[in-house]
Formats: structure tokens, C-alpha cells, sequence
């Protein structure tokens, strides 16, 4: 690998669709790279986004590989090492700004895709049901982690508590399997109903060995809970969690909040900042729609004006910071590049566009 894409011979650009924002990103990084390079060296664009918007990618000298197509890269460049061989858990700051990962821990993808069907998420459009990794390569993943001098591991999928379903296990078979293993464990992410049902199969040795998790509860209105089509009562997780922060001090919970929903009042957004009492840092993210999700067909959705003026009740909060380092539990922005609040109205402005071009919600939003 080389450190400037003029040195290269191939150019290989990894998307995220995530969001509009991310999209975004994605689509500015792409044709810059088309303009300068795509008439002198293959460019590789890879990831969800090819898969959820595939018609991005209809341009000479771009090869587009979804999420399930990286076997491809062997046919591509003929490796001596297999694609499927290497490991991608150990970040390299060679490459990647030290800001953007925990640089102690090894990064252990144990599944993709999930068993849920969120109406907002076009990620499953890309990945679809869970592939999980055999249990047995997890752990011998594990093992050399650990002789490579790996003291922590992040558990990695796009739910990790969909692991296992394909396999006829479950993410507490593997938990109560690493507990044996003289290691930190952080995991990101837990579906909050999957959560549900593992916690009570997960013994308390297990609990204690866990650093760090997020679960992405989204919403406290079980009302929107239900039109993301989601399925658990948002008042049993926030029991959980006041179980757990009693129980397991040592845990810290992270949750994500999706604010501006299809038909979201005021009172539901305004009740979402009752979850910093349950966890350690709430990261809030305004709605999209995204192509082809069933939330995107939804009538009620909010203004770009109401996302402002959410965004800027989100930014008045007394525990509102652009980042985690906070003594209070914090409520933070998601965002990879944002350095002061000018950045987040841009991001609303540039992923939702001007008021005129959104519906306006029917009735008082408040």
C-alpha cells in the first residue's frame, strides 16, 4: 500500500451509506477521485453504498463491489495471501487518524447483516439476513489476538446480538465462551429486543469481563419504536440499564437516538434526553430517508427548519459536547468530522436540503 493515490496503481475507495451525511462523503470523496484518476488507474469503489445506490457507480473505469462481492479483490489482483485470510483487527495509524478508532484493542468482526427489518435502514438492503463467523474461528481469531499482545477486543457486526442465528447459537454462547480468555471486551452493537433476550443467558462472570457496549435504542417513544418497526418496550431497556449501571459499574453503555422521525412530536423528542440517565454517552442523529426504505414512504416528515431547531434544544442541553470527554454523561453528535455546531447545520443542510424542498409536517410539531 502506498500513502498518496498518484503513487498508486489501483485505487480502492471504501463507502459508507449509513446516512445521508455519510452518503455524502462518500459521493464528494468518489468523484474527486473519478475527475483526477479514473482515465489513468482502475478505481475499486467498494462497500454498502454500491449496493444501495447502485446507480452512483455507472461510470467508466469504476469497478463497484458490495459488501458480499470481496472475494472479488482475489480474482482483481491474484494475491498470494486470500482476501479472506487477513485479518482486519489491527489498526494501523499509518492510515487511519488515531481520533478514529481505540488503537489498544483488537477489531474482531464476528458477523454481518442482522435478523431485523428496521424500516429506516438501507443497510440490510446491502448485507440482508446475518452471516455469522463460526464460532471456532472467533475464538481462533481470539487466541492469536492474544498472543499478538491484544489485552482488549471490540466485538464488531452490524448487530452483534443477531450473532449465531444462522449458526443455531447465540451471542451468549460466544460471551460465556471468551470469559475464559484473560481479555477486555467491548461490543458494538446490540439490537436493544436482542439484548433482551441474551442478558438473562449471560453469566455474571461474563458481565464482568465486559467493558464497553452499545445498544442503539433510537427512540424513547414506543410509539416511533413501533413505525421504525422495532420491537421492545423502551421502558424495559431502560430498567436494564439501571440494573446494569448498578450491578456492573465497570460497563460503559453507549445508546444512539434518532431524532426528527416521520410524524415525531416535540414532547417524544423532548423525552429522549432522559436516557443520559441510564447511560454513559447518548449520540444523537437526525433522520434521513434513505432509497427504497418503507420510512421513506411515510407521511409527517419534518421540516429542514424543525431538525434546526431540534438540533440547536440538542445544543442548549446542559451535557451537550462534541465529544466524549466529559465527567457527566455526555450527549454528543454523531459525526466524523464535526468540530463545532456551524458543522452540524451544514450536515443537516447538505443531507436534507433547503426547507422548500421537504415536506412540511401536518400540525404542530410541538
Amino acid at each position: 500500500m502506498v500513502e498518496t493515490p498518484s503513487e498508486a496503481d489501483c485505487i480502492v475507495i471504501s463507502t459508507c451509506g449509513f446516512d445521508q451525511e455519510r452518503e455524502n462523503v462518500s459521493r464528494h470523496i468518489i468523484g474527486q477521485y473519478i475527475d483526477e484518476f479514473s482515465k489513468h488507474k482502475p478505481i475499486i469503489v467498494c462497500g454498502c453504498l454500491t449496493k444501495i445506490n447502485p446507480n452512483l457507480f455507472d461510470q467508466n473505469g469504476v469497478i463497484a463491489l458490495g459488501p458480499k462481492d470481496l472475494h472479488r479483490f482475489n480474482e482483481i489482483f491474484q494475491p498470494e495471501i486470500r482476501i479472506e485470510d487477513i485479518s482486519g483487527g489491527k489498526l494501523n495509524d499509518r492510515f487511519i487518524d488515531r481520533n478514529y478508532g481505540i488503537f489498544d484493542a483488537y477489531y474482531l468482526q464476528i458477523c454481518q447483516g442482522c435478523v431485523s427489518s428496521c424500516s429506516y435502514c438501507a443497510i440490510k438492503k446491502a448485507k440482508g439476513q446475518v452471516k455469522s463467523k463460526p464460532l471456532d474461528n472467533v475464538i481462533r481469531e481470539l487466541d492469536q489476538a492474544i498472543k499478538d499482545g491484544y489485552s482488549r477486543i471490540m466485538l464488531l457486526g452490524d448487530d452483534c446480538g443477531s450473532y449465531g442465528v444462522d449458526l443455531g447459537i447465540d451471542l451468549s454462547d460466544l460471551l460465556n465462551k471468551l470469559v475464559n480468555f484473560n481479555v477486555g471486551i467491548s461490543i458494538n452493537y446490540v439490537e436493544p429486543g436482542r439484548f433482551l433476550y441474551l442478558h438473562p443467558k449471560l453469566q455474571r462472570s461474563t458481565l464482568e469481563r465486559i467493558q464497553f457496549i452499545n445498544i442503539p435504542i433510537q427512540s424513547t417513544s414506543n410509539r416511533i419504536i413501533k413505525l421504525m418497526g422495532r420491537h421492545y418496550d423502551v421502558d424495559d431497556i431502560l430498567h436494564l440499564m439501571q440494573e446494569m449501571r448498578r450491578n456492573y459499574p465497570g460497563i460503559y453503555l453507549e445508546t444512539h437516538i434518532m431524532y426528527g422521525f416521520p410524524t415525531e412530536s416535540w414532547e417524544e423528542f423532548e423525552s429522549s434526553f432522559r436516557v443520559a440517565e441510564y447511560f454513559d454517552s447518548v449520540i444523537y442523529f437526525y433522520y434521513t430517508d434513505r432509497k427504497n426504505v418503507r420510512s421513506s414512504l411515510l407521511d409527517g416528515k419534518l421540516s429542514r427548519a424543525e431538525i434546526d431547531h431540534r438540533t440547536q434544544a440538542i445544543l442548549n442541553h446542559s451535557r451537550f459536547h462534541l465529544d466524549r470527554d466529559s465527567a457527566d454523561p455526555p450527549i454528543i453528535m454523531l459525526g466524523y468530522d464535526l468540530q463545532s455546531p456551524q458543522d452540524i447545520f451544514q450536515s443537516i443542510k447538505d443531507s436534507i436540503g433547503f426547507p422548500s424542498e421537504i415536506e412540511t409536517p401536518n400540525g404542530d410539531c410541538h
